[in-house]
């Protein structure tokens, strides 16, 4: 980290100076920052979102943060120590190198803060959490990241994750990377981190255990889905609806309702869009005959292939081939 950084997170602020004398909260931000509604604090977009950038703070350490609740997504990244959060109610423990999202309409109130506890606050613009980042990356757009920004950022009720990511030592180092680039204001560090974002969520999801923030049905619920997407990704050649409820213990009926009410795609779908996302990754990055692609990817009707491919991509595989190597 670098010593400027540091030196930031971890000396008192006179904020914090004061909090730490009194107890009593005192807030840091301005008047334009919030509003009171129904008693109830409101941060507001029109301050936190300003001009599409990402926002990164440091929460003040030794006072209770009022309840409060806000329109946009919001990252916690616990530095060190640990953080008493209370989310819609529920009290929950955030330990040091976790990460929680917050989805827009949450009510939270956060515990004070101790000495040794740094916890730092993510705010980014919707623009920032586009599923077409994954598109960037080739063909490892995955299911299972949108199902799961899906359950949050499209949910009314406030949801939240809990990313276990305490024995990940990639997210710790793309996190100070994030507050290097922040906090030392480098030439084009807002742009840097609009890349780490995507980054940072793909190894999130990739690489990380996490838990959803549901009630125990829509848990789940969301536990199966999990399952069923991990399944399609590792085995999209061949895998089928019959051999998934075998193995997972479930009537095909009953699966297949799952998925439609969780995702709002039927199985086959889910399935067609795996293969599809492969085969435009084998075409772009390798030469290998169309009727192999074809094969790879678990279909053996070419004609099928090419339907399933122009109605996700509008063009031939062939055409398409072709465009990308003009680009």
């Amino acid at each position: 980290m670098h010593e400027i950084v540091y030196q930031y997170l971890y000396n008192y602020n006179s904020i914090e100076r004061e909090q730490r004398m009194t107890g009593e909260f005192i807030m840091d931000l301005p008047k334009e920052s919030f509003r009171y509604t129904k008693g109830k604090m409101i941060l507001t977009d029109q301050y936190f979102l300003k001009n599409d950038r990402i926002y990164i703070s440091k929460h003040n350490r030794f006072a209770k943060y009022p309840e409060h609740t806000h329109k946009f997504l919001e990252l916690n990244y616990m530095l060190n120590g640990k953080s008493r959060q209370i989310i819609n109610g529920k009290q929950m423990l955030l330990n040091e190198g976790e990460l929680l999202l917050l989805d827009h309409g949450s009510t939270h109130s956060i515990e004070a803060l101790g000495n040794e506890d740094i916890l730092i606050n993510i705010i980014f613009p919707q623009t920032k959490f586009d599923l077409n980042w994954l598109s960037q990356v080739h063909a490892q757009d995955s299911s299972l990241f949108q199902f799961l920004v899906r359950t949050v950022s499209e949910n009314s009720k406030g949801q939240s994750i809990i990313f276990e990511s305490s024995q990940n030592a990639a997210i710790k180092s793309i996190m100070i990377q994030m507050l290097n680039k922040y906090f030392t204001a480098s030439t084009f560090s807002n742009e840097i981190l609009s890349y780490y974002l995507p980054i940072l969520f793909m190894e999130l999801v990739g690489n990380t255990t996490y838990s959803l923030d549901t009630t125990q049905k829509e848990n789940s619920a969301n536990k199966i889905v999990i399952e069923v997407l991990k399944s399609i990704e590792n085995d999209y050649q061949k895998i089928t609806l019959e051999k998934l409820s075998s193995h997972l213990s479930y009537s095909t009926n009953y699966l297949s309702e799952i998925i439609k009410n969780k995702t709002g795609k039927t199985f086959v779908s889910l399935v067609n869009e795996e293969r599809m996302k492969r085969a435009r990754f084998l075409i772009e990055s390798t030469e290998l005959p169309i009727e192999e692609i074809c094969h790879a990817i678990g279909l053996q009707n070419k004609t099928h292939f090419y339907k399933l491919f122009r109605e996700t991509y509008q063009l031939n595989p062939g055409v398409y081939r072709k465009s990308k190597k003009q680009e």
